[in-house]
C-alpha cells in the first residue's frame, strides 16, 4: 500500500522552491500511477475469483501481464518507455526509491540527481535555471543550461552538490563513445551500442557564454525511439567537427531498455 503523503510534506517545507516543486510533482504522478496499478490487479483477481465479469480491460491486462509487457492503463499514467514489464517495474522501483530518498531531507536537492528517473526531467532542467536567476537576480528568459562533464562515474565519486547547477546521472551515449580522461566524444568502441555517461554537471549561463566553439550541442531523449521524446541538448566537447557526430545521429538516451 505505498503511496507518498504530499500533502504532510508541503507543511513540513518551511518553503517551495522550484527544486521541490519539481519532486513534489513527480510524487503526485507516482500516486496516480500506484493507484491504478493496485485498482487494476485488485479487479482482475476479483474476475479470477469469480466475483466479477472479465472485462476487455481486464483480459487485456491479463495478457500484459502474460506476455511481459507494461499493460495500456499503467504506461497511460507513467513515462515513456520501451522496457519490457520485468525491468520496467525494476525501474519503476528505483524511482521511488529516489524519491523517498529526497523526501529524508526534503529542502535540500540530491547530491547526484537520476534525471532519467524523473517522470519529467525538463521541470528539473528548468528548476535549475529558475534558483540561479533568483540567486543572481538574472533574468530567467535570458538563460540556458550548460553541460560539463566529470571525471566521476558513480554518485559515491561525488563529495557534495554542486556548487553551480546540480550533478545529474543516467544517461547513455548512442552512436559515439565517451572519453572519460580526454573529456571529449570519440567514435563508437566495436559492438557498442550504448556508453554509460558519467556524472554530468549542468548549470545555467547567459545564451551568450553558452555559445562556444568545440562543442557538439547533443539530442537527449527519453528512449530509444527518440522523436518527440527530446527533451534538451547537453553539451558534449569535440575535437572533431560537430557536423561529424550530427551525420552520425549521436544522441543521449535516459531510458535503454
Amino acid at each position: 500500500e505505498k503511496s507518498f503523503d504530499v500533502e504532510d510534506l508541503i507543511r513540513s517545507l518551511d518553503e517551495i522552491g522550484p527544486y521541490q516543486n519539481v519532486f513534489i510533482q513527480e510524487m503526485d504522478i507516482m500516486n496516480v500511477l500506484l493507484v491504478e496499478i493496485r485498482r487494476s490487479i485488485k479487479e482482475l483477481q476479483l474476475g479470477f475469483a469469480g466475483e466479477l465479469t472479465m472485462s476487455e480491460a481486464m483480459e487485456d491486462l491479463m495478457m500484459a501481464l502474460y506476455l511481459d509487457r507494461v499493460p495500456t492503463s499503467w504506461a497511460k499514467r507513467a513515462w515513456p518507455s520501451m522496457k519490457a514489464l520485468g525491468s520496467w517495474v525494476k525501474n519503476f522501483s528505483d524511482r521511488i526509491f529516489q524519491l523517498e530518498e529526497w523526501m529524508n531531507n526534503p529542502s535540500e536537492i540530491p547530491k547526484v540527481t537520476w534525471l532519467s528517473g524523473l517522470v519529467n526531467p525538463t521541470s528539473f532542467l528548468t528548476a535549475i535555471c529558475q534558483v540561479t536567476a533568483q540567486k543572481n537576480q538574472w533574468e530567467l528568459d535570458k538563460l540556458v543550461t550548460f553541460t560539463r562533464v566529470t571525471k566521476m562515474m558513480t554518485v559515491d565519486e561525488v563529495d557534495g552538490p554542486s556548487r553551480d547547477g546540480a550533478y545529474i546521472i543516467g544517461l547513455s551515449l548512442q552512436g559515439a563513445s565517451w572519453d572519460v580522461n580526454g573529456a571529449q566524444i570519440e567514435k563508437s568502441k566495436p559492438k557498442e551500442m550504448f556508453c554509460p555517461m558519467p556524472v554530468i554537471n549542468v548549470k545555467a549561463v547567459t545564451k551568450e557564454k553558452a555559445n562556444v566553439g568545440g562543442i557538439y550541442h547533443c539530442p537527449t531523449y527519453m528512449t530509444e525511439q527518440r522523436g518527440p521524446t527530446w527533451y534538451f541538448n547537453a553539451q558534449l566537447k569535440t575535437t572533431s567537427p560537430p557536423a561529424r557526430w550530427t551525420l552520425a545521429g549521436v544522441a543521449l538516451i535516459g531510458d535503454v531498455a
